[in-house]
């Protein structure tokens, strides 16, 4: 047994892992070797480790969902799909599609002058549920209950690169009374708005840069203690940069 085997790991803020068991988790949480060394290794003083795990980093079997299903531990559990990701997840377990929009924007780019143009484009959003009982087992209990679990996907505007985002049901839906009973209805755009968040009322612009959001205070906009998600229509109105 070689030191790195003696050890216990923490994989997506969880401790106590076996080698075994946290390379597994990392090849299926990371695309490749590179991504890997950035997210777990970027430490000089973990080279040695990671050219151990880079020596066998081919011969390791990512966890599948399957595997996932049967863990009972509720925290292993979430540590193991936050590894797989929604996206396999959603795929494989063959989710419903509750809602697609297609959405006509036009948009400010910058060319190699560095000066701006206006770009229009269509952009589309998904909406996806996996029913509660297709991921847990019924409870023994009826009132303790699992939620379905719903996801937004949607692409980059400027890589065209698929991205996949968890969203509570509240998120992406809506009730309305209609022949006197409750009609929900659900939308992708609401919750791809809800997974925006920021701290001031009224803002004048937004612009997304990958993972990065820029407000640009508006005459009326006040700042709050705490974040807000989005609205949809602030979302569709105010966004005036994408990349």
């Amino acid at each position: 047994m070689n030191k790195f085997e003696k050890a216990t790991y923490n994989v997506s803020g969880r401790e106590g892992y076996t080698l075994s068991t946290a390379l597994r988790l990392w090849k299926t949480k990371y695309r490749d070797l590179k991504q890997f060394k950035n997210e777990v290794c970027k430490h000089p003083a973990l080279e040695d480790f990671y050219n151990f795990v880079a020596e066998m980093w081919d011969g390791i079997n990512p966890i599948t969902v399957e595997e996932a299903l049967k863990i009972a531990n509720a925290e292993d559990r979430r540590t193991y799909f936050d590894c797989i990701g929604p996206e396999r997840l959603f795929k494989e377990m063959d989710a419903k599609r509750l809602d697609k929009q297609v959405v006509k924007k036009k948009r400010t780019r910058w060319d190699d002058k560095n000066d701006p143009y206006e770009y229009e484009f269509e952009d589309i959003y998904e909406l996806y549920k996996i029913p509660a009982n297709k991921m847990f087992e019924k409870p023994k209990e009826s009132w303790m209950y699992q939620d379905d679990i719903f996801a937004v996907r949607c692409w980059c505007t400027t890589t065209n690169r698929e991205y996949w985002l968890f969203v509570p049901e509240s998120s992406c839906s809506y009730s309305t009374w209609e022949n006197e009973k409750y009609k929900k209805t659900y939308d992708a755009v609401k919750g791809i708005a809800w997974t925006i968040r920021i701290n001031i009322s009224d803002p004048e612009r937004i612009y997304r840069q990958g993972d990065s959001i820029i407000v640009k205070v508006g005459p009326k906009s006040a700042e709050r203690g705490w974040d807000r998600h989005l609205s949809k229509d602030e979302y569709l109105k105010l966004m005036y940069s994408e990349s």
